[in-house]
């Protein structure tokens, strides 16, 4: 590779880490970024895991009092995360991709309108299960496995998804939840990784020059995401969740 395209492949990887940290959906930003470079699609997807990955693991440390507190409440839903991803990892590695990228720009919008009015759905259906919280709930696993499923196959907007989910079923400060989403698609990536490897689907210089960006990226914005306000972050995911499925209307 040339300097300017590992310059090029760097600056991407650090604006990718610094997006995944602080609500996710840096896959607007690689994914495209690697299909310039020339790389098929599913080749591109894969190797994205791979580059935006860190920018998860790198903001995790930040969160480390959150996840203390949270303590085993946090198992079922890594779990069902793992499963999911797994599996819609294993899907993408036998099958085209266009399927789920068609579908890309709808599930971003529900997912961030979800979001938006998590909060009212959250009372709506605790009212109707007849319970106080939905955090420990079936509803709750089933809905991380399916949507887990997306994100190990295709996997753009899949952290303002999660947070959608995690407002749904009840978790209400925004870092806990950021805390959440950060380990869970650590270990989604890290599983989908090595499926991909297995698969032949990682292109290795361009993935290995963004994910050193990633890194970097994804550790200094997860220590000023916390200096800002809550209802400011939710305002900000709010808006590029829904510019990120008006991006891909426009684009499938």
């Amino acid at each position: 590779m040339s300097a300017d395209i590992v310059i090029y492949l760097f600056l991407a990887g650090m604006l990718c880490g610094a997006i995944n940290a602080i609500a996710g959906g840096a896959t607007l930003v690689g994914f495209p970024v690697l299909i310039s470079l020339g790389l098929p699609p599913n080749v591109a997807n894969a190797s994205n895991f791979l580059a935006t990955m860190p920018g998860y693991a790198a903001a995790i440390p930040s969160y480390a009092k959150e996840l203390r507190r949270m303590k085993k409440a946090i198992y079922p839903i890594l779990l069902a995360s793992l499963l999911g991803g797994g599996l819609g990892s294993v899907i993408l590695v036998i099958s085209p991709s266009d399927i789920f990228v068609q579908l890309t720009p709808y599930l971003l919008f529900i997912a961030t309108l979800l979001y938006a009015t998590g909060g009212l759905i959250n009372r709506w259906v605790s009212a109707f299960l007849k319970t106080e919280s939905l955090q420990q709930s079936k509803f709750s696993n089933i809905a991380f496995f399916g949507f887990s499923i997306y994100g190990g196959y295709f996997g753009a907007g899949l952290g303002i998804i999660i947070l959608s989910i995690l407002k749904i079923v009840g978790y209400r400060d925004f870092h806990e939840s950021n805390a959440i989403k950060n380990i869970m698609i650590t270990l989604v990536s890290l599983l989908s990784i090595a499926i991909f490897i297995a698969g032949g689907l990682i292109a290795w210089p361009q993935a290995l020059v963004m994910m050193t960006g990633s890194a970097i990226g994804g550790y200094l914005a997860a220590k000023e995401a916390k200096r800002v306000p809550q209802n400011l972050l939710r305002y900000a995911i709010i808006v590029v969740g829904f510019s990120f499925s008006g991006y891909y209307f426009f684009q499938f």
